[in-house]
């Protein structure tokens, strides 16, 4: 494994797409492995890189959410915001909107309440994306202590069955 980390590393130009590798692992994970093949990396050296460019993904997205969270709870403190679709009116019909959510909205409430930290955690890298599931993962369940390590596991499974995924077919 340590042989194949310094193979890595030696490769001519392999600097700037190991960045390239690692970046998108960090921001869209499930394209990343499918880049690292194509740039003629192997299935370790994909493992390793996907696996290094998603944990400091989620490492540098949690942080960032953090600072966001408490920045929007410092602003604007004790509102909640809704995103909803407005209607127009005639005056003599004002009447509250109804809340409207789309299937992606749903589908994160379901997934929450259904399996929580651990379902979060095993859609973020494919389905929500990094940034997404990592700040939803901080909002949700800031005061667990697991939140870090189930998305780090997470990050680590989705780059083997990826990698395999794509090393196969």
């Amino acid at each position: 494994m340590i042989n194949s980390f310094v193979i890595l590393l030696v490769k001519a130009g392999s600097f700037y797409k190991l960045i390239e590798i690692g970046v998108l692992s960090g921001i869209k994970f499930l394209f990343a492995p499918f880049l690292s093949f194509q740039l003629g990396y192997n299935f370790l050296q994909t493992i390793i890189v996907t696996t290094i460019g998603g944990l400091a993904g989620v490492l540098f997205f949690y942080y960032i959410s953090e600072v966001l969270i408490a920045l929007f709870k410092k602003i604007w403190p004790g509102i909640k915001v809704y995103f909803v679709k407005q209607k127009i009116h005639p005056v003599n019909e004002i009447k509250k909107s109804k809340k409207s959510f789309s299937k992606k909205n749903k589908f994160i409430v379901m997934t929450r309440r259904k399996y929580g930290l651990w379902g979060i955690a095993a859609l973020t890298p494919v389905l929500l994306s990094i940034p997404l599931g990592t700040f939803l993962a901080n909002k949700y369940y800031r005061n667990k202590k697991n939140v870090l390590f189930s998305l780090c596991i997470s990050v680590l499974c989705w780059s083997i069955v990826m990698s395999s995924f794509y090393f196969i077919f």
